[in-house]
């Protein structure tokens, strides 16, 4: 589940936010960063999930499946912003 929902659904959600911020992400795909940017937001997804968790408590498969994928998006979205941002200060 987590491997499709993040080259599967966390790939085209970076695509589509790159995209909208005026970079090509067939573009970016070919350049490292597209992977670095999946790979930073899952540790972050990860570690923000796990933090949650120690307030919280243990949520059950779905809940934190769930949970994992608002928070790895979340992260996508900002990295993909932030991304974007650098690239158009160059």
């Amino acid at each position: 589940m987590r491997l499709w929902s993040k080259w599967k659904k966390g790939g085209s959600l970076l695509a589509d936010v790159l995209q909208r911020q005026g970079i090509d992400p067939k573009a970016a795909a070919a350049r490292e960063s597209f992977k670095q940017i999946l790979d930073d937001a899952e540790a972050a997804a990860d570690a923000r999930l796990e933090r949650e968790q120690e307030d919280t408590g243990a949520l059950s498969r779905e809940e934190h499946n769930t949970r994992w994928e608002v928070l790895f998006f979340e992260e996508i979205r900002a990295r993909a912003r932030a991304h974007a941002a650098k690239g158009k200060d160059r």
